[in-house]
C-alpha cells in the first residue's frame, strides 16, 4: 500500500513547518560553493537544522551561514565525512541530500507526520521530480513512478528482504527521511569501509534499511533530483574507468575488496537473527543477484539503438536544437535523449491529476532559485 498524507496544496501555512525543528538535513559537498549558497537561501528561514559535510578548502566564513547551519570540513575522504555527521545529528529525524538538490518542506512535514502516526515505520520516501535549467527555462519531469512499496504486512526482515532483493526490487532508500537511530545504523553499515567503486554504498544502505524496518512511499512530493550537474566522480567516489559495479564485482583486481564487502553484508544478515544457511542465501541474492541484474540492465541499454542515438544527439547537438526539441517534440520521443523536460505549470497540473500532495509556491521558489543561479553562472558572476 502507498501511504498518503493529510497535506493538500491549498492548506499550507508557515505554522505547519514547526515540526521541522525535529529534523536535520545532512548535505555532503565538494567544490560547488554556488550550490551550497543556493541551499543556504532555501533553508535559512526554516526551523530545519542543516549539516554541511565539506570535502573542499572552503571556509564557513566564505558561505555566510545562518544559525541553523553547521559546517564540518574534512579532507579525510567521503566515507569519513559521512560518518562524522553521526555526532553532529541530535534531532529525532534525519535525511541525506545532495548539494544541488532540494527537499520540499511540505513533503518533509508529511514524512514526519506519517512516522509520528506509526511507530513501525522507520522512514519515508516520497514522490520525486527531475529538474534542470536550459536556455533560461526551468524544466521538470516525473521520476521513479515505478517504485514499489513495502506492504503493511512486511513486518519482519524476511518479508522485506524477499521483496527488495533480486529478482525483486522496492524503492530507493538513500534520499528518505528516517528516525535518527535507524539512519545512524544504515550509515555505519554502508560507509564504514571505503571501496574502489562508488556504486556499492547505496546497495548496503538498501540492505540494512530492509533489515531494520519498513519504509513507506508517501503520496507527497518530497525530492527534487537535479540534472544540472554530472555525478561527482573523483578518487573518493569512483564510478568510471573500470570502477563500475559489474567490473568491480567480477575483476580479480578487486577480489579482496569484494570479500570485505560480502563479509559486511553477511554480518548484517547474521546480526539480524538469520542462521548461517539463510544468511548465505540472502547474501547470494544480494551480491550475485545484484551483479546479474546490473549486467542485464546494461546489456539491454547497450542493445538499444535509440539510447545510443540519444546519447550522441545529447552530446553533440547544438543547444538551439535541444531547445527546439524540448518545446515541440512529444515527450515520449525524448525519453531516450535525456532532453525530456516540461514547463513547471504542466508538471504541477500532472501532479494534481495523480493525486500527489504538494505546495505550489515551494515549487516556484525552487524554480526561482535555480534560474537565478544559472543566470549568474552564465554571466560569470559566481566566485
Amino acid at each position: 500500500m502507498v501511504a498518503g498524507s493529510g497535506f493538500r496544496s491549498d492548506t499550507w501555512s508557515g505554522a505547519t513547518l514547526d515540526c521541522l525543528s525535529r529534523l536535520t538535513i545532512v548535505i555532503p559537498t565538494i567544490g560547488r560553493p554556488e550550490f551550497l549558497r543556493r541551499q543556504v537561501e532555501y533553508w535559512k528561514d526554516s526551523p530545519v537544522k542543516v549539516v554541511i559535510l565539506d570535502g573542499s578548502n572552503i571556509k564557513a566564513s566564505d558561505l555566510d551561514l545562518p544559525p541553523n547551519f553547521t559546517h564540518l570540513r574534512s579532507l579525510d575522504g567521503f566515507c569519513a565525512r559521512l560518518l562524522s555527521a553521526i555526532g553532529a545529528v541530535e534531532t529525532e529525524f534525519v535525511a541525506l541530500l545532495a548539494d544541488d538538490e532540494f527537499f520540499l518542506k511540505s513533503g518533509l512535514v508529511n514524512a514526519i507526520n506519517r512516522m509520528d502516526s506509526d511507530d513501525e515505520v522507520i522512514g519515508c520516501v516520497g514522490r520525486c521530480l527531475y529538474f534542470f535549467v536550459d536556455q533560461g527555462r526551468f524544466l521538470a519531469s516525473h521520476a521513479y513512478r515505478d517504485w514499489k512499496p513495502f506492504p503493511s504486512t512486511a513486518r519482519f526482515p524476511v518479508n522485506r528482504l524477499d521483496l527488495d532483493l533480486p529478482p525483486n526490487k522496492t524503492h530507493m532508500a538513500m534520499y528518505g527521511v528516517y528516525r535518527r537511530e535507524k539512519w545512524v545504523s544504515m550509515i555505519r553499515a554502508a560507509y564504514s569501509v571505503q571501496f574502489s567503486c562508488g556504486y556499492v554504498y547505496e546497495r548496503l544502505l538498501n540492505l540494512q534499511r530492509s533489515i531494520l524496518g519498513r519504509t513507506e512511499i508517501i503520496e507527497s512530493l518530497l525530492w527534487m533530483r537535479s540534472k544540472e550537474n554530472p555525478s561527482i566522480v573523483n578518487t573518493e567516489v569512483r564510478r568510471t574507468g573500470g570502477h563500475d559495479f559489474v567490473t568491480w564485482a567480477t575483476s580479480p583486481e578487486f577480489n579482496h575488496e569484494v570479500c570485505r564487502y560480502k563479509g559486511i553484508a553477511l554480518d548484517l544478515l547474521r546480526d539480524s537473527g538469520f542462521n548461517d544457511a539463510d544468511a548465505a542465501g540472502y547474501l547470494d541474492r544480494f551480491f550475485n543477484g545484484g551483479v546479474f541484474r546490473q549486467k542485464s540492465k546494461e546489456q539491454l541499454a547497450n542493445k538499444s539503438l535509440k539510447r545510443k542515438l540519444g546519447l550522441i544527439l545529447l552530446r553533440y547537438s547544438p543547444r538551439s536544437l535541444r531547445l527546439f526539441c524540448k518545446r515541440h517534440v512529444p515527450a515520449r520521443y525524448l525519453r531516450f535523449t535525456g532532453w525530456e523536460g516540461h514547463d513547471l505549470s504542466k508538471v504541477i497540473s500532472s501532479l494534481r491529476d495523480q493525486g500527489t500532495h504538494f505546495n505550489e509556491p515551494e515549487l516556484w521558489d525552487i524554480a526561482r532559485l535555480s534560474l537565478s543561479l544559472h543566470e549568474r553562472r552564465g554571466h560569470g558572476q559566481l566566485d
